[in-house]
């Protein structure tokens, strides 16, 4: 059982951005019975789902929310959502010894535990601000009565669910009140790692019998390995050697041939510099023969110019010409707007000078209007001042004839009202009568009508429904268009990303080809560099695809040959690679091959191998025939190497290839194997992949065409579909909504019809109600008929004043109006007066600006006469000039044509002399010609018999991963046995020399041949085989030992389930025994009689069996407890709930709204077994009721003054004794914490917000005692 913690209490609860609390909020607590209050909604029980959820809840239905995101403030109309909610608990007193005592191992004296919650659904962790798991914050409190699901959080909803809850759930309270939840964690810990090892233990196994199979396998392939080792050995040694002197024989071959080279290089080299000579002559010749013609070029463009600026003085002329009357025109023009402005200048003067005289008239007739205009505004001042006075007077003699004739007034009316409301009662008694006739023809009609609606909207529905099935149909084809529409576009993305691979893989290798990649760093510069190179060998040639492997290694590096189209070409080339030290390069002139016969390889002798022409096999233009012929020509492809030996046999001059790669040439020289590929082997593959891409590029196209043809008519096919649709629904929705229209207007005409029924009973009550109307009419009559009398004596005498002050009145008025209109008529006159004094100077202003413009314009144009008549003189000057020019040009334009005709005989004597050399020079050329076709032929034999060299390097490199020109030669000596098997020794220069031996390189080659059978023979061999052999080994040692040790582990986990299951049982068995007795007691003392009692489901399972729940409060039989009232349900539950307390009381206490469904004499129970335990734990109470918050030590109110965000006040008690004994005392003394408090007084103190704001008055809670 676990120690009473009842010294940890709640220290603090801080909260922000959860549920209602938007601001950051603060509770602190201290021990004893913290209240908290409220209004219904104002958040009191958000601090109970906050500490719920700060203690790990992880259901968001157990704090009342849908999703775990609910908890978070969700904004207000004022305010905005929030993005995180925290809360932070502080837990204070901890005692560490006594907390490990306990089974909680917490190196802190005080405890801050923090969980923060972001709405992307992020969660964080603290503890004492640490982050850590929430599955640490859940250990941390397990065992401790402190966890989510504790028994000490008592809710109105759960507690009553832990009543009506199954038997199997009401184990965890149990659980955690005998202190086995941290035990059966640490079981459950065990149980997976039990599953895990047993798990483990199988695979073990299973790979301890599978690595047992491979270790015979491997020792088998091990021996096979080692017995290889020794024969490849051996091979390689003799292999190597052979190689070595085929190395060393093509090596003198290729020595001889370079001699010859040499020799025809020396010939070829005189007869380039006597040709060279030659060119520089003719070159000579032909500068000569260019100058002259430049000079013709320069004379015949001088001639040109001559007749062209002839023509063009000849046009000057004629505009000039042509100008000079133009500018006789204008001098003339102008000499007539000069007198036509200067007319208008002495008609607009004349006008000025008028104009001024009527001004100063018109001003002095202005002047004497304003002074008769004031004289006549005085005049009617004076009358108007009379006036005001007299008629003041006649407005209170006509205020007190109003007032009496306005009573008159009313009593008339009164009589009339009476008289009218007599024949009104007349009338309304016959019109109500009517009325009420009418209301119940309409109350028939009504009825009829309401019987139609129904019938027409039962109709409509039937309709509507139909259309629904209609829909419904639409509904399920655009499903079945949108999935074959989803399943074309899903192909057409597959083909486009297709497409898209193999342009992107053609991209590469068009790339690959533009950049010359994979060929030798001197062809590459040569086609970089040279405009002239027509581009390799490789390049001008196609192969069919099940050739290529074949040509490519019988052409080898020829491949890489730079094809130009004249020898000066090929010359310019070797001369940038020479001189700029940019590599080799093998380069080929079209015009210098040699036209021969091509050799033709005789069918009927390849025939029987399946063989093929190379040659034929390989297309190209004309111009190349010569150079494969020469390459190709002897070349046979066939299919396999025994085909090829055969061959050879047959025709020693043919060199044979097979489809895989493998070449034997006459000489009888084997060359093959594969690996990574020179740099030439790659070129045709690459041009014939780059050509298959297009291809299939082309025809991917098309597809995709008919693909998105296809999505396009689906696209339209399922557009018009959704139009349809959308054009039944609108017409369903419709129906719909005029059936909701019709049903309106139903209940319209019910409520019609209820209202008709209320009209005809109001009709009915107004009937009765108009003769009592009748009879109060008449007393009211003979009163209002004496007051008239009196009031019509006072109307006539005040009648007779007025007429009076009327008369004076209307003779001042009428001089008045005589002096306001001869004011009107000055005022008239003046305004006249000024209006034409304003005309003459508006138009003063015009006639000065017109004065002024015209003699601008005079002016002006004096001044164009003057610019005309020097621009004329100035373009006669010009005329003369011309005409001495146009003479000057003839004569030359005829010495120009006499010289060029001199100069185009000299060009025909160059001409001549050029022809002449060039003829000298073709004799030169033809032997230059035979010398170098011989020296191509020496080329073609050394460049083969160094791709031979090559091909054996390589074969070697390739094989053996050696370098062939490195291997040291060795003396070999070859005996026979007498079985005739071929033994061969190492020996020493010497020794072969002193037995006059040589080696039989014939019989090494045979010797080798059996090697390479025996090799064959062995089949596939696992080289790693030894190595894997030894470390499977290793690996079965290991596993066995992991597997003895999963077994130790085993045993160890049974060992400590069974400890932790029998140490639970006697823990729990303990427990509920107690609790059980308690639960008895305390239920007898809070109903006050009756029985109760806790009865395990299954007592021999006593770990797992579900707790049932009797009760039976006083007088009521045995029945199930869900049948218990509410209140007797929260008391059952309170019963129990403090009878674990008993046993092991939490720290703290939260009980929400626990007591609301508790009459008065329950709550006087409830609060009488609440005082047992004040000093066991620390309480927080939700509550309303009044003699539960009495118990306070400290009152909390949560207020909502912002509608939607929550804000706490706090308020401490200080109990006098009397109060203390008012509410009963309590029974136990008060801890040490709680004496401090007891201080007499009669004061309330009011604390400010625990969110350390201020607060409005209405936050504080008044609260007396």
């Amino acid at each position: 059982m676990r120690s009473h913690l009842f010294f940890v209490y709640l220290k603090n609860l801080t909260a922000l951005g959860f549920k209602s609390f938007a601001d950051k909020t603060s509770l602190d607590f201290q021990p004893g019975v913290t209240a908290i209050v409220g209004p219904n909604g104002c958040g009191k029980s958000n601090v109970s789902d906050a500490l719920r959820w700060v203690l790990g809840e992880q259901s968001a239905k157990a704090l009342r929310g849908g999703g775990m995101a609910d908890v978070i403030f969700n904004g207000t109309d004022k305010r905005k959502a929030l993005s995180m909610a925290e809360v932070s608990l502080t837990i204070g007193g901890i005692d560490v010894d006594q907390l490990k005592t306990a089974g909680v191992d917490l190196p802190f004296n005080e405890v801050t535990v923090t969980r923060r919650i972001f709405r992307d659904g992020g969660s964080e962790y603290f503890i004492n601000k640490v982050s850590c798991r929430l599955r640490d914050i859940q250990q941390l409190f397990m065992g401790t009565g402190m966890g989510r699901a504790s028994y000490g959080i008592m809710a109105q909803g759960n507690i009553t669910q832990l009543i009506s809850s199954k038997a199997d759930d009401r184990r965890t309270v149990f659980e955690e009140a005998a202190g086995i939840t941290r035990f059966k964690g640490q079981k459950k810990e065990a149980l997976r790692k039990l599953d895990y090892t047993e798990q483990n233990l199988l695979r073990v196994s299973d790979t301890i019998r599978e690595v047992k199979r491979q270790i015979g396998s491997l020792q088998r392939q091990a021996s096979k390995a080692k017995r290889y080792k020794e024969v490849a050995s051996e091979l390689q040694s003799l292999e190597s050697q052979l190689a070595r002197y085929q190395l060393v024989n093509l090596q003198n071959s290729v020595q001889q041939s370079e001699k010859s080279i040499s020799d025809f290089k020396g010939k070829s080299d005189d007869f380039s510099e006597t040709i060279a000579d030659g060119e520089r002559q003719i070159n000579e010749a032909r500068q000569q023969r260019a100058a002259i013609e430049k000079q013709v070029s320069e004379a015949q463009e001088k001639g040109a110019n001559l007749q062209a600026e002839l023509e063009r003085l000849e046009s000057r002329i004629q505009f000039s010409r042509e100008r000079i009357i133009e500018l006789d025109d204008q001098v003339s023009k102008a000499h007539e707007e000069i007198a036509e402005a200067e007319q208008r200048t002495n008609d607009s003067e004349q006008e000025l000078a008028e104009m001024t005289d009527k001004l100063g008239t018109a001003d002095i007739t202005v002047s004497e209007k304003r002074r008769v205009v004031e004289e006549k505004q005085t005049a009617c001042k004076a009358i108007e001042q009379e006036l005001s006075q007299r008629q003041e007077a006649l407005n209170q003699a006509q205020t007190e004839s109003f007032s009496v004739a306005q009573e008159l007034t009313r009593l008339r009316n009164e009589l009339n009202s009476l008289d009218l409301q007599k024949r009104g009662n007349i009338v309304r008694l016959e019109k109500l009568s009517a009325e009420k006739v009418q209301l119940e023809e309409e109350q028939v009609k009504l009825d009829e009508r309401l019987g139609e609606f129904s019938s027409d909207v039962e109709s409509r529905k039937s309709n509507a429904q139909n259309r629904l099935g209609t829909v419904e149909e639409r509904q399920q084809l655009l499903v079945e268009l949108e999935e074959k529409l989803i399943r074309n576009t899903a192909e057409l993305d597959d083909l486009l990303r297709t497409q898209a691979e193999k342009r992107s893989r053609l991209n590469v290798l068009e790339q690959l080809q533009a950049s010359n990649e994979g060929v030798s760093a001197g062809v590459q510069a040569a086609l970089k560099e040279s405009k002239s190179a027509l581009g390799l060998l490789a390049d001008q040639i196609s192969v069919p695809e099940e050739f290529v492997v074949a040509i490519e290694t019988a052409l080898g590096r020829h491949l890489q040959m730079v094809i130009t189209s004249q020898v000066t070409d090929a010359k310019s080339i070797l001369h940038f690679l020479t001189e700029g030290k940019k590599g080799r390069a093998d380069i080929v002139a079209l015009d210098f091959l040699p036209q021969r016969e091509l050799f033709k390889i005789d069918k009927n002798k390849i025939e029987d191998l399946g063989g093929f022409s190379a040659f034929d096999s390989v297309g190209s233009d004309d111009s190349l025939k010569p150079l494969l012929n020469k390459l190709l020509g002897r070349v046979v492809i066939v299919s396999d190497l025994d085909s090829a030996i055969l061959g050879l046999k047959k025709n020693s001059d043919l060199d044979f290839v097979t489809k895989e790669g493998e070449f034997l040439s006459s000489h009888g020289v084997f060359s093959g194997g594969k690996g990574n590929g020179s740099a030439s082997a790659s070129l045709l593959a690459r041009k014939n992949e780059i050509t298959d891409l297009k291809k299939e590029l082309d025809g991917l196209s098309r597809i995709v065409g008919e693909q998105s043809k296809e999505k396009a008519d689906l696209q339209t096919e399922l557009s018009a579909l959704k139009v349809g649709l959308q054009q039944v629904q609108n017409e369903l929705r419709q129906q719909e909504v005029s059936i909701a229209t019709s049903e309106g207007e139903i209940k319209a005409l019910q409520n019609s019809q209820r209202l008709l029924k209320q009209k005809i009973e109001g009709v009915a009550f107004e009937l009765n109600n108009l003769g009592d109307q009748e009879s109060e009419g008449s007393g009211k009559r003979d009163q209002f008929v004496a007051e008239m009398v009196s009031l019509e004596e006072r109307e006539r005498v005040s009648s007779k004043n007025i007429d009076e002050v009327v008369n004076v009145v209307e003779g001042l008025r009428g001089q008045r109006d005589i002096a306001n209109a001869e004011l009107t008529d000055a005022k008239v006159g003046l305004a006249s007066e000024e209006q034409l004094l304003a005309s003459f100077k508006r138009q003063l202003e015009p006639l000065k600006l017109r004065l002024e413009e015209l003699r601008q314009r005079v002016n002006q144009r004096r001044i164009d006469i003057d610019k005309a008549t020097e621009k004329k003189t100035q373009t006669e000057g010009e005329i003369s000039n011309s005409i001495q020019r146009i003479d000057s040009v003839r004569i030359e334009r005829e010495q120009s044509a006499k010289a060029v005709a001199e100069m185009l005989d000299q060009k025909v004597e160059a001409d001549q002399k050029v022809e002449k050399r060039e003829e000298s020079l073709r004799s030169v050329r033809t032997e230059l010609s035979t010398s170098q076709e011989r020296r191509s032929q020496l080329e073609v034999e050394l460049a083969q018999n160094n791709m031979m060299v090559e091909n054996l390097c390589e074969r070697m490199q390739e094989k053996y991963q050696i370098d062939l020109r490195e291997v040291e030669t060795e003396y070999l000596k070859t005996t026979k046995t007498d079985s005739g098997e071929i033994e061969i020794f190492l020996s020493t220069a010497d020794e072969m020399a002193a037995e006059k031996l040589e080696t039989d390189w014939k019989c090494v080659e045979k010797k080798v041949s059996e090697l390479q059978d025996r090799v064959e023979r062995m089949g596939p061999v696992n080289l790693v085989a030894i190595e894997e052999y030894e470390e499977t080994e290793e690996r079965y040692k290991f596993l066995t030992t992991q597997h003895d040790d999963l077994i130790k582990a085993k045993e160890q986990l049974l060992e400590v389930i069974e400890q932790i299951n029998n140490e639970t049982t006697q823990m729990f068995k303990v427990t509920f025994e107690q609790i059980r007795e308690n639960f008895r007691q305390l239920f007898k003392e809070v109903f006050e009689g009756g029985k109760a009692d806790l009865v395990l489901v299954d007592e021999e399972d006593m770990l797992n069996s579900g707790i049932e729940i009797v009760a039976r409060p006083p007088g009521k039989k045995l029945q199930n407890i869900s049948l218990l009232s509410g209140g007797e349900q929260t008391m059952t539950a309170v019963s129990l709930m403090f009878s674990i307390y008993q046993v092991s009381p939490s720290p703290f206490c939260v009980l929400d709204e626990l007591d609301a469904p508790l009459d008065e004499s329950n709550i006087n129970r409830f609060i009488r077994v609440l005082k047992r335990f004040i000093n066991h734990s620390q309480f927080l109470v939700i509550t309303h009721n009044k003699r539960t918050i009495s118990m306070a030590d400290t009152l909390y109110g949560v207020t909502m003054q912002e509608h939607g965000v929550s804000k706490i006040v706090s308020a401490r008690f200080q109990k006098t004794e009397r109060e203390e004994d008012a509410i009963g005392g309590r029974e136990t003394q008060p801890v040490k914490s709680r004496e401090s408090s007891s201080k007499p007084s009669e004061n309330v103190e009011v604390g400010k917000e625990a969110s350390e704001e201020d607060n409005d008055g209405d936050d504080v809670i008044t609260m007396g005692k």
